[in-house]
C-alpha cells in the first residue's frame, strides 16, 4: 500500500473561494515501487492542458471540510471517505474529487460548490455516485413475482447497500490502490458487489484510473474482468449531478456544436437517450444552457465508443432527473451493450471537463476521439510475475506480496487477469484472526438457506431450490488484498507448479466454491519481470 504524509499549513483557505495555491496544502507519497497489479491500464494518447502551473495532490486523512456539501442530515461522509484528489493553482479553477471505499466517486467540488447528490440514507453513496456497473442478466429473477431482492444480479462498484440503521453500507473491498504524482493519477482495484444478499454471486473485479490532465479535465478508465462462469451485459458508468446545482443540460450535436436536452424522468417513456453515433460524444450538465459563461460539468462518452468485442445493440447515452421527486439527483449513463465471457477484460474510458459551458464544449470536442470501449486480452506470456513470501507460521502463517528482506518467494503469481486464470485472494477470519487464500471470494462470509419462493409444482421450483443466500456485509471476513492470478492450464503457464505442491501455499488455502488447488499453477522459479 502507498503511505502518505502531510507538509507543514498554517491556512487552508475557503475552498467555496478556491483560490488556495499549492503550497497551503500538500501532501506527497512516501518513497515506494507503485503496486504492479495496477499497471495494466494502456495509455489514452489525449491531450493534457498543463499550460498554466498546478499540482494533483491526495489527502488521505478525512477532515471537516470548510465547504458545506449539504449532505442527507442522516449520513456523516466519514462512512464513505477514502481519499480526496485535488488539483492546486494558483492561476485556475480548482477542483476536488472525493473517492470512496469502493473506489467510486461521491464527490465532486469546485467553485460552484457540491456537484454530486446529497444522498439517500437507504442507499448512501451508493447509487447517487459515479461507479461502474454491469449485470448478470442470466440470474436476474425475473420469474418470481416482486423481483425479490434476494434474486439480484446487478453488479455496482460501489458496494452493497445500508440495511436498516443498525448495518452500515457495506463498501466493495478495495484491493490494491496507489497514488502516482508523476502520473498525476491515482488507482483502485475492488471487488465490486451485487448491492443486495443474493444468492447469486459476483466474479468481478473492477479497476479504476483517475487521472488529472489539467485545467479541469479529469480522465476516466475502468478496467473489468469476470471470473465467473456466468456470461455479464450491459457495461456502463452510472453517475450524475445535484439537479438544484445543474438543473438544465445539453447534447452534443454530431458536428461539435450542443443542443439543450431536457433529462425528464429517468425511465420514464418521457426519459431522454440517444444513440452514442448520432451525437457529437458528449453531453453537459450546466447551470444556465443559454448562457456560455455558466458553470458546466461536460461528460466525453464517444461518438462510438464500442471499437470491439461483442456488442449487440448500438452504445447508447441516456439522462433523466428526478426534479418531480424527493431525489435531488439528474442520472446520466453512457451504455455498452455487450456480451462479457468469462475471464473477458473490458476496458471503459471518460472524460469529466470541469468549467464554464464554452471551456467544456471546446475541450469536450478535443477529446471526444479518445473516449472508448474496447476488449483487452493479456496472454500469460506477455503479463509480468509478481513474487509471494511467506511469513509467520502455524495460525500466523500469511502471505503477502511485500519483499521480504533475506527471503526467497514461494512462488510467482500473474499480475494481470491473463486468459485462463483465476484471482488469488488474502482473506482473514476476522473471529479468528487467521489468513487464507482461495479463488473464491465468498469463502468464510456469512450464508443462510434461501427460501423458495417458487410453488413445487412450479416450472421454475428447481432453479431456486436448496439454494445460498450470500451475506458479504455481515462481517465475518475481512479482504485484505489480490495476490495475483494463478492459471489454470499448465499449457497456458508455459510450465508452472500446482498450488497443491506449495507446502507455504497449500497449508493456508481454501477451495469453498472456488477452483481446487490441484487445478491452479503458479510458477516458483527466478522470473526476469519481477528480479526476485
Amino acid at each position: 500500500m502507498i503511505s502518505f504524509k502531510a507538509s507543514k499549513s498554517s491556512h487552508t483557505p475557503r475552498l467555496g473561494i478556491f483560490l488556495f495555491c499549492i503550497s497551503s496544502a500538500t501532501f506527497a507519497s512516501e518513497a515506494e515501487e507503485p503496486d504492479p497489479l495496477l499497471g495494466l491500464f494502456p495509455d489514452s494518447g489525449a491531450p493534457t492542458f498543463f499550460e498554466k502551473k498546478s499540482e494533483l495532490v491526495l489527502e488521505r486523512g478525512f477532515r471537516a471540510w470548510e465547504r458545506n456539501s449539504d449532505w442527507h442530515p442522516d449520513l456523516d461522509e466519514k462512512t464513505v471517505y477514502h481519499c480526496r484528489m485535488q488539483h492546486q493553482s494558483c492561476e485556475e479553477r480548482n477542483w476536488e474529487i472525493g473517492i470512496g471505499k469502493g473506489g467510486q466517486i461521491y464527490s465532486m467540488t469546485s467553485s460552484f460548490g457540491e456537484a454530486m447528490p446529497p444522498q439517500s440514507p437507504e442507499a448512501p453513496w451508493m447509487d447517487e455516485a459515479w461507479q461502474m456497473t454491469t449485470i448478470y442478466e442470466n440470474l436476474l429473477g425475473r420469474d418470481l413475482p416482486n423481483d425479490p431482492p434476494e434474486v439480484n444480479a446487478f453488479i455496482h462498484q460501489s458496494g452493497n447497500y445500508i440495511r436498516g440503521k443498525e448495518t452500515p453500507s457495506f463498501y466493495s473491498p478495495m484491493l490494491a490502490e496507489g497514488f502516482h504524482p508523476e502520473r498525476r493519477a491515482f488507482s483502485t482495484l475492488c471487488w465490486a458487489q451485487i448491492p443486495t444478499a443474493s444468492i447469486n454471486r459476483s466474479g468481478v473485479l473492477i479497476y479504476a484510473q483517475y487521472r488529472d490532465l489539467g485545467a479541469g479535465v479529469v480522465e476516466v478508465t475502468w478496467l473489468v474482468t469476470n471470473f465467473e462462469s456466468e456470461p455479464l451485459t450491459n457495461l456502463g458508468p452510472w453517475g450524475g449531478v445535484r439537479t438544484s446545482k445543474f438543473p438544465e443540460h445539453v447534447l452534443a450535436n454530431p458536428d461539435g456544436t450542443y443542443r439543450y436536452f431536457t433529462p425528464f424522468s429517468f425511465g420514464s417513456p418521457i426519459g431522454y437517450s440517444a444513440p452514442c453515433h448520432e451525437t457529437g460524444g458528449w453531453a453537459a450538465a450546466t447551470q444556465n444552457a443559454a448562457s456560455p459563461d455558466a458553470y458546466a460539468i461536460g461528460l466525453v462518452f464517444g461518438k462510438n465508443p464500442p471499437s470491439d468485442g461483442n456488442q449487440y445493440r448500438p452504445a447508447i447515452y441516456t439522462c433523466g432527473d428526478s426534479r418531480h421527486g424527493k431525489r435531488d439527483y439528474t442520472v446520466q449513463a453512457p451504455s455498452i451493450y455487450m456480451t462479457d465471457h468469462p475471464g473477458d477484460v473490458h476496458l471503459y474510458r471518460m472524460y469529466f471537463v470541469i468549467g464554464t459551458l464554452a471551456d467544456a464544449a471546446k475541450k469536450c470536442n478535443q477529446l471526444t476521439p479518445f473516449a472508448r470501449y474496447q476488449q483487452l486480452r493479456f496472454a500469460a506470456s506477455d503479463s509480468p510475475r509478481v513474487p509471494l513470501y511467506s511469513t509467520g507460521a502455524g495460525s500466523s502463517a500469511t502471505l503477502t506480496r511485500k519483499p521480504q528482506k533475506g527471503m526467497k518467494p514461494v512462488a510467482h503469481a500473474w499480475v494481470y487477469p491473463v486468459a485462463g486464470s483465476k484471482p488469488l485472494f488474502l482473506i482473514r477470519e476476522k473471529e479468528t484472526g487467521h489468513s487464507f487464500i482461495t479463488t473464491d471470494p465468498y469463502a468464510g462470509c456469512a450464508r443462510e438457506p434461501f427460501r423458495n419462493p417458487a410453488s413445487p409444482d412450479a416450472r421454475n421450483y428447481e432453479k431456486y431450490q436448496n439454494r445460498t443466500l450470500y451475506k458479504t456485509y455481515a462481517g465475518k471476513t475481512e479482504w485484505l488484498e489480490l495476490l495475483g492470478f494463478a492459471v489454470t492450464d499448465p499449457a497456458i503457464a508455459g510450465g508452472g507448479t500446482r498450488l497443491s505442491e506449495i507446502p507455504a501455499m497449500t497449508q493456508m488455502f481454501q477451495q469453498a466454491e472456488g477452483v481446487p488447488a490441484e487445478k491452479l499453477y503458479l510458477m516458483n522459479h527466478y522470473d526476469k519481470g519481477t528480479g526476485h
